[in-house]
């Protein structure tokens, strides 16, 4: 699924990570217009009279209908238009195919969801940050754990999660975690406040190496300019 794009096109759906792209979705037509997400949410009845009989209200009903039918059309892929293609060509609601999308790609199967939980414990309980890795994309990964594992349904506490952190660092997050764990009730951290200390914490230990290189390479250039000095003397 892209990440970016203008404002007035919906975000773009290939098929993969669902989830995100249906709350991504839902924000587009709710910004749109709340009686368009109305219309994909609950549906839209047809009028059982004529259309020309029809007043102003359900003529505008059925507009906000087909302004979420096309969006939903307009924001997915070819692939996934032609997986779903036999489902939706007799249909004329948003809802209609936005409960197809879901019953496609959304996990709804509980013995699979159970399996796929039980992954993503199993990921979250082993994932280490690597002395050569960076905490930010330690931390990507390791959220993304839970945001999964929040869409199936299972929601980490967030305690859980600092205290995950804290005991996934390397050693040269040692004296720090020990100060947050003597100095801090963990159960009260919340994970941004711990985030935003750690990420500064690595910036000074990178500050530290930056500085001690520059002065390295200039004690090294001082030497072999005096050797170079002594050998044309």
């Amino acid at each position: 699924m892209e990440s970016g794009h203008p404002l007035d096109v919906p975000p773009h759906f290939d098929g993969t990570n669902y989830c995100y792209w249906k709350i991504r979705m839902r924000v587009f037509l709710q910004a749109m217009n709340m009686k368009v997400w109305f219309c994909v949410k609950n549906g839209w009845t047809k009028p059982e009279t004529n259309e020309d009989e029809w007043s102003k209200d359900e003529l505008n009903e059925r507009q906000f209908n087909f302004i979420g039918l096309n969006s939903i059309v307009m924001a997915i892929s070819d692939e996934v238009f032609k997986r779903i293609y036999a489902r939706i060509n007799e249909f004329e609601t948003s809802k209609e195919v936005w409960d197809i999308l879901e019953t496609t790609y959304e996990c709804t199967d509980e013995n699979l969801k159970k399996e796929k939980l039980m992954n993503l414990a199993y990921r979250f309980e082993e994932i280490r940050m690597n002395e050569d890795e960076s905490f930010d994309g330690f931390y990507v990964k390791l959220i993304d754990i839970v945001n999964l594992s929040f869409n199936l349904g299972e929601r980490i506490p967030e305690s859980r999660i600092v205290r995950k952190v804290l005991g996934s660092l390397p050693k040269r997050f040692h004296y720090k975690v020990i100060a947050i764990k003597e100095c801090r009730d963990l159960d009260s951290v919340k994970i941004d406040e711990l985030v935003g200390s750690l990420k500064a914490y690595e910036l000074g230990f990178s500050n530290e190496d930056s500085l001690e290189n520059f002065q390295n390479g200039k004690h090294s250039k001082g030497r072999k300019e005096k050797k170079t000095q002594a050998n044309m003397s």
